[in-house]
């Protein structure tokens, strides 16, 4: 016969064997890329308080720095 149990078992552990190894692939670069690359933590603590110009420059791009209400407003 053409699909014995042997053959299907053995796809389908070969298939799971397959995915497993997929997601730990997964995992590695992700966790390549979290070394490599400086967390939004780390960014932002690099900025001086009260620094309205760096603050600026590391807001994400799309948004806009609302400054607080104790501030005084520029001229």
């Amino acid at each position: 016969m053409l699909l014995d149990i042997g053959s299907v078992l053995g796809g389908i552990g070969l298939a799971v064997v397959a995915f497993v190894v997929v997601i730990l692939v997964c995992v590695v670069i992700l966790r390549l890329l979290a070394a490599i690359l400086p967390s939004y933590e780390d960014r932002d603590a690099q900025v001086a308080p009260g620094d309205p110009v760096a603050e600026e420059i590391a807001a994400p791009i799309g948004e806009t720095r609302v400054p607080d209400g104790d501030e005084e407003p520029r001229a």
